[in-house]
């Protein structure tokens, strides 16, 4: 399927770039990073405080980034539907992908995911694709789920054409790659900024991207303007690291030297095949 779309789309021998702002929604710092970058692709978390500020953007590009998790003290994240097995002992999702899968029973999940794409939509999201925090849906029923979702409202899903950054536990490795390989969508090559140490940051986009051959790449990154609300995160060096990097002169030529591909052509692409 992936070759199929990236031919419809004219990226065969092509470098393409799917740059991709995750966590938006989240603080507005993030939102106001995502405003006075001027990328367009990017993904919502639609149970935080922020994310209802996103549908004004009619130059958005913007996917759901399916949460099942309530990772730092705060802000808290709680589900938008009811059921138990998504919460903690505070009302609030697991904090960790491993409480997460622990506890979370399969319907509720996919109670939960659905009710998230419903919301963006509700909220005048022009919904283009799905993703996942923190890779919680990798759970193997879990990612079916994803994969259905996807499916059925007729969106790509952020797939990794490989899985090797991703730490999973030896057991659900196969059956994971297996249901992913099978999956009628296309597929990307994954980059992640967030590993990179802040003070690399800069050097890390330009060699990266430099060193990238023809392909379809989504690059993850979290960029935050560094705001007394950003600080509170633990890793808000790491996000504003993210934002000053991309307003590089040099980095931003580098972007340049590919094709930018935004989800909404995937998805028109996916809907015409």
């Amino acid at each position: 399927m992936s070759e199929t779309v990236w031919e419809f789309l004219g990226l065969s021998g092509k470098k393409a770039l799917i740059l991709h702002h995750d966590d938006l929604g989240l603080l507005q710092a993030q939102n106001a990073a995502y405003e006075a970058l001027g990328f367009p692709t990017g993904s919502v978390m639609v149970p935080a405080s922020w994310a209802s500020q996103l549908a004004q953007h009619a130059w958005a590009d913007l996917g759901v980034h399916l949460t099942l998790t309530s990772e730092w003290r705060a802000p808290r994240l709680r589900p938008l539907t009811s059921g138990s097995s998504l919460r903690d002992s505070s009302g609030h999702f697991w904090p960790s992908v491993e409480e997460a899968w622990l506890h979370i029973r399969t319907e509720e999940a996919e109670a939960e995911l659905r009710a998230q794409i419903h919301a963006a939509l509700a909220m005048g999201i022009d919904v283009t694709h799905v993703d996942t925090h923190m890779g919680a849906v990798l759970r193997p029923d879990i990612a079916e789920i994803y994969l259905k979702l996807a499916l059925e409202f007729r969106l790509p899903a952020f797939i990794p054409e490989s899985l090797e950054a991703v730490h999973l536990p030896a057991p659900l490795r196969r059956p994971i790659e297996n249901l992913l390989d099978r999956a009628p969508l296309p597929k990307v090559r994954w980059l992640d900024s967030y590993p990179v140490p802040p003070a690399q940051k800069r050097e890390w986009f330009i060699e990266t991207l430099c060193q990238a051959g023809p392909g379809v790449y989504h690059l993850i990154h979290h960029a935050a303007i560094p705001t007394p609300e950003a600080q509170t995160l633990p890793d808000w060096e790491k996000r504003k690291s993210d934002y000053e990097a991309l307003q590089d002169p040099e980095v931003r030529r580098v972007i340049g030297e590919f094709v930018l591909l935004t989800y909404r052509q995937v998805r028109e692409a996916l809907r015409r095949i």
